[in-house]
Parts: structure tokens; sequence; C-alpha cells
């Protein structure tokens, strides 16, 4: 009997011999596991993974029987047999995902993994040893590490392994090799073509273009480095993003280090297009993926090469420079979705730049820095903690590590504080308390400011006041992607041609959107944030910097979880004045910071004791429990006169993979208590049980995004604008 592994039943018939398609994805999965050093045992992986399909169940299934089989649990009981664990779960995820360990009392159907490998009503699959007969006789005994974290860790990787390249087999089988992978410029050629991108900015001459010069020096000249964790730390407008990027690739080239990719790990979507404009500017937008909530393919051109290898690269980031979000890092890495989680084998023989790295989630910032530390010490990866605001994990890294006086290695080494001064380019003034009747009183008094909020509903109310202007404009989240990206290229617009123009926004102007203010206003938070709002001052440093004014201010609105962040930065503010900005006083804000949190006793760093369910090997609950943005958000989408066709296909139920993509530039996801106000006015248009379209467009203003029934804010003033 021949068995078979797949059939193309809807076009020619073509059949896959089974054993064809286990020693290929074997062959594929050790491969993609050598640069851990685990590629026997992913091999064995690959030989095991689909042999419940040596069922003659499943055969007649395969053969056209409407029948259900359980074929991906077999692979799971027989590695267990020869003390495979690790093996055994890799496999018995590989469809639905991996699962909680479990207890021996558990049922087959309770999904986790002592019930399934405990199941004894799985289908006869002994002929898988009359096609192997020399397969037992190899096997490579699994060694277990002391560290359960690294154990669970080794597992998340390998099961990225098989799950990838069971996929890819079965793509190249079901479409006849049809659908191309690769292709993309090497890391020396993409060096080549940074190089060639920064000699047309020929020899500085300007003393800030000199100190940037100055700065991407040093960190090429970091490209011999031994360390795997790096931190480096540039003034805003230093111009960290082609210097690390020049590190990167250099770093990258060299022998001792063979590196094959770049990630980019940037906080916002709101500025990740930014960043990666600037990449495929560089080295070619062809070698440039961007995997993130927003990114979209053009269903017309879904014909070209380079589109196909764009959309395949974001399932398993196969592409040599890979510019991504935190949250879609992290929460990838935590995942037990063979979807999410193929992709990890390829953080591998990389160099990862966590871009703003002071916004890494703080709930979640031990497991974090313990993935972070993973890939840097089992998966040849280096890290880059990369931000004008060091902040102090040298302690989180060297709890990892079992040093405690570990110093993480700085790129950038030359007087840090001499860059600081430097690129100093505005004041820092604390006003005190601040109500909205005068703060409003002093934007209208200025000809170009930004103020920054920590509220949505707060940056609503003040642009309200503010009064309609084609000068006023209004940014936060509650607006669609599609909608930021206008107001952002009209604030540039403005600012660039000296016209007047108010910005109010929240915190997601502040982290490296390219925007040039003569004033800026900043509520209190943590002194980070500060800074950051800070940086959109004077940017370019065309103004006196006496009369660039960074006003910090007290409001009664602020946000529970920033009150202890507001706290300290208070207090440094009293110690040190104007001058926050330096590195002592940065340093002084972190230590401060996580010493308050750590004592307060409500939060560890671990929220939801992470850490703990992922040594107990409980991967289905630690991917439910960690969400950086909240798991009860809903996803509403905007109709408009652009995306017409789309809401169209939303609502017929042509689901796929583009549409969605294309759809998110116009979602807005709010928090359940914001969805159920609009539900309840009946502004919600459901369909299919789980996708939302907002049913009423006096709800949503091209001036401030969404508009609450109960807002307060003069829904009059909004309608139809």
């Amino acid at each position: 009997m021949q068995y078979l592994a797949h059939k193309r039943n809807d076009t020619d018939g073509k059949e896959e011999l089974l054993i064809d398609h286990l020693n290929q994805t074997a062959e594929m999965a050790a491969e993609f596991a050598k640069s851990f050093g685990y590629e026997k045992i992913a091999y064995e992986m690959g030989k095991l993974h689909d042999i419940g399909k040596y069922s003659e169940k499943f055969q007649r299934r395969i053969n056209g029987e409407n029948i259900t089989v359980n074929h991906s649990t077999a692979g799971a009981i027989t590695a267990c047999e020869h003390k495979l664990v690790m093996t055994a779960f890799c496999i018995s995820g590989h469809h639905g995902g991996l699962p909680d360990f479990g207890s021996n009392y558990d049922m087959p159907d309770s999904g986790t993994f002592l019930g399934k490998v405990n199941d004894k009503s799985i289908e006869n699959y002994s002929a898988w040893e009359t096609e192997q007969p020399d397969f037992e006789k190899q096997i490579v005994p699994e060694v277990l590490k002391t560290d359960e974290f690294k154990n669970a860790f080794l597992i998340h990787m390998l099961f990225s392994c098989l799950v990838d390249s069971d996929f890819i087999c079965t793509e190249r089988f079901m479409l006849d090799d049809t659908v191309s992978r690769g292709g993309y410029d090497d890391i020396p050629v993409l060096l080549e073509r940074l190089n060639a991108y920064t000699a047309k900015w020929g020899t500085p001459t300007k003393e800030l273009n000199i100190l940037r010069s100055e700065i991407q020096k040093q960190c090429i000249a970091a490209k011999d480095s031994d360390e795997n964790l790096l931190s480096l730390t540039v003034p805003t407008g230093g111009g960290k993003t082609i210097s690390s990027l020049a590190f990167a690739l250099n770093y990258a080239v060299q022998d001792k280090h063979k590196r094959k990719r770049v990630i980019y790990v940037i906080p916002y979507t709101s500025i990740i297009e930014q960043n990666a404009a600037v990449f495929k500017d560089a080295l070619g937008a062809e070698n440039v993926v961007e995997h993130h909530s927003n990114v979209t393919f053009d269903p017309k051109k879904t014909s070209s090469e380079t589109v196909q290898r764009q959309q395949l690269a974001c399932e398993n980031w196969d592409a040599p420079v890979i510019v991504t979000t935190a949250v879609q890092f992290f929460e990838s890495l935590f995942s037990n979705k063979p979807s999410k989680s193929r992709k990890l084998h390829n953080i591998s023989d990389s160099v990862i730049i966590f871009d703003e790295a002071q916004m890494l989630p703080i709930q979640y910032l031990v497991p974090c820095v313990k993935v972070i530390n993973e890939l840097t010490e089992i998966c040849n990866s280096t890290a880059v903690l990369c931000t004008a605001t060091q902040p102090s994990l040298d302690k989180f890294f060297g709890e990892c590590k079992g040093l405690s006086n570990y110093k993480i290695s700085e790129i950038c080494r030359e007087n840090p504080e001499k860059y600081a001064e430097k690129f100093r380019r505005t004041e820092f003034v604390y006003d005190g308390n601040l109500d909205d009747d005068e703060l409003v009183f002093r934007l209208q008094n200025e000809e170009q400011v930004l103020c920054v909020v920590n509220k949505k509903e707060h940056a609503k109310k003040l642009f309200s006041m503010l009064g309609e202007s084609e000068e006023n404009i209004c940014l936060s989240t509650h607006e669609y992607p599609a909608h930021r990206k206008r107001s952002i290229e009209k604030i540039r617009n403005r600012l660039n041609n000296n016209l007047p123009c108010k910005v109010i926004s929240t915190s997601l102007i502040e982290a490296g959107v390219d925007l040039d203010f003569k004033t800026v206003y900043r509520a209190i938070s943590g002194i980070d944030s500060i800074l950051q709002a800070g940086g959109r001052c004077n940017r370019e440093g065309k103004n006196n910097r006496s009369n660039s004014l960074v006003h910090i201010f007290d409001t009664g609105e602020i946000i529970s979880c920033q009150q202890k962040n507001a706290s300290v930065a208070r207090k440094i503010i009293e110690k040190y004045g104007s001058e926050i900005y330096t590195a002592t006083a940065i340093k002084e804000y972190f230590d401060e910071l996580y010493y308050y949190l750590k004592s307060g006793n409500d939060d560890d760093f671990n929220y939801k004791n992470i850490v703990k369910k992922y040594q107990r090997f409980q991967f289905k609950t630690v991917a439910n429990d960690f969400k950086i943005i909240d798991d009860n958000a809903k996803t509403v989408y905007i109709p408009t006169e652009d995306n017409k066709s789309l809401i169209s296909e939303l609502r017929s139920k042509k689901y796929t993979k583009n549409l969605f993509r294309e759809l998110e530039q116009y979602a807005v996801n709010l928090y359940l208590w914001e969805f159920e106000k609009l539900d309840g006015a009946s502004a919600i248009e459901i369909v299919d049980d789980e996708f939302f379209i907002l049913a009423d467009s006096k709800y949503y203003s091209e001036k401030t995004g969404i508009i609450f029934p109960d807002s307060g804010l003069g829904m009059g003033l909004f309608v139809g604008i």
C-alpha cells in the first residue's frame, strides 16, 4: 500500500507520498534548527510529526471519505515512548497549537499535552515502522536543561522549525512550487547599498551633522564586539536610525558573527512606516518587510513577485530586514499558535534592534528580558537596546545570567554626556498646575505648538476648546491609521511652510514622529515620555535654544497606570530642574521607578505570573495571558469613500488575508466599555458575530475620530466635518 500525505483533489489529483513529506519536512526543520544546535532533534520531529497518517482510516479520508481523523497525536505518543519530551510537545501542537502540560488525570478531549498522549483510542499507525525501519535505531536522546525557562523556550523554537517546514513543504506540493520565496539580496550587498546611500551626504560641515557622523563611525567601529547584548544611547536628533542600521549590517558581515538578517522592533505602528521608508530608500524596497497591524498589500499588485514574497515573508520573517512592532514581536514569542510561531526560528542568527527600548512593556518586563536573553545566549542573535533615554535594565539581565554586577556594553562610548549637551535644542520648564482654560489660552497665543496629554478624551476636549480652524489638529488612536497619516502629513506641510499649527495629541506622536515645533507642552508623565515629547521641539535646531521651550505641566487628567511614573518624574524634576535630559537624571529616574514599582508589590514586572507558567509548560495559558494590548479591545472598521469595496467584501463574508490587511488602515481599537457605548447607541454593525463596522457616520469625525454618545464634547460641532 502507498501511504499518502496530501492529494490535490480540487485540481489534478496529484498525490504526495507520506514518506516523501516526512523526509522533506525533517530535512528542512533540521536546517532551520542549526543556528541553535538542535538540528538532530528537529529532524526527528519532522520524521515523526505526521506518522498518524499511516492509519488506514486517514488514508480513506485522504481518498475522499468524509470522516474525521486525529493524525497529530500519534507522533507525540511515539516520541513519549522514546522519552523525547520536547519532540512530543511540538508534534502534539503542530496543528492546534502548543497545549498546556496538564495532569495525568486529563482526558483526551481536555486539550492538554498529557490528555493527548494518554489517548488510547488513536487509530493504528504501526505501518510507519515498515516505511522507516531504521529510524528508531538512529533516535538521538533529548537532554533537558536544568533551567526550566530555557527548556520552554527551546520547545517554542523547535515548534517554530517544525510548523514552518511543514507549512512550506505542504505549500510546495499543493501549489506545485509556483510560490516564489526568497530572492532577496544578502547582507554584504545590503551593506554596499547602505554605504552608497550615506556617501551621497558627503563630508559634513555643520556641527550637528559632524556629531551624527561621529556617532555613526562609533557604531561601525563596534562591528568587532564579542558581546551579544548591547545598548546604543543616542540623543534625539542624533541619527540613531541610520547609525543603528550601520552597526547591524557591519556587525552582521563579520566572519565571527555571520548574522542573516536585521530585525527592527518599534513601539508604535504610528512610526513604523516612517522608519521602514528610510530602510527601503537605503536598501531597496524589495529587501525590507513590514510586519505589523497596519501593513497592506494592494490586491491589484498580487501578481508582482516582490509583493508575493513580502506577503510570504510576513508569515515567517525570511527577508533580510524585518520592521515590526513590540506587540507583534513579543506576543509571537509567547504565542502557542502555529501561524504566529512559525517565524520564531528566523529570529535566530539576527541582529535585533529594539528601538525606543525604554518602552518595553513594564508589566511584562521580566518575561521580555528573559526571551531577549535566550535569543542572545541560545540562538546566536545579537540584541541592541537603542534609545535616547536608556532604561536601567542591567540588573534584570544580570538576574537572567546569574551575574550581580552585570553591565550592558554600550556601543557609543565616546563621552555620551557631550552628545546629550550638543544635541540639546530646548529648555525644559515646569509650570506646575495648569487648568484647561489657562492651557488653551496659552496654546492660542502660540504660532506652532504641540500639546501632548495622557488621555484621548482630554485631547478631544482641549481641541474643542481651541475652536474650529484649519491650523488646529487633533491626533489620537481614536482615529483610524490612514486618517492619522493624513493628519501628520498635513502637520508636516504646515510646519515646513511656516504656517500656524496647533496640535493636540496623545503620546502616539512622541516616539520617532519626525515633526519640528517651536514650542511643546507635555502633561506630567514619565521622564522618558517628557524627553520624547521634547524631541518634537526645535528638532532641526533652527531656533535659539532659550526660546524653544518644553513646558511640563500638572493636570488632573492622568491614566492610573502612569501615576507612579509621574510621581517619580516630579521628584527628578524637583532635583534636576531643566537638566532632566542628562544621563545621570535618566538613570536615577529609572532606578527609582523600578524600585518604587517593585516595592509596591502590585507590579513585579511579571504580570499574571507569566514566567512561572511558562516554566511549567503552560503554553496555551501563557499565550492567552500575555497580551501587551488589552485582549478585551474590539476592532471597529470605519466606512469611508475610499474603502467602500473593502467594506462590501467584509459584509459579503469574502474573507481573505489581503482584505484584512487593507482594512487595518481603517480600523480603530476600542476598549470594551467604549465599544459598549457605541453598541448601546445602535452604532455598531456586527458581521458574522466577530467583525464590527461603524454603522452610523455621526459617531466619527474627520477632526477627532470616534465620538461617543455621551462624550459631552458637543456632537453637533463634529457631525459631518
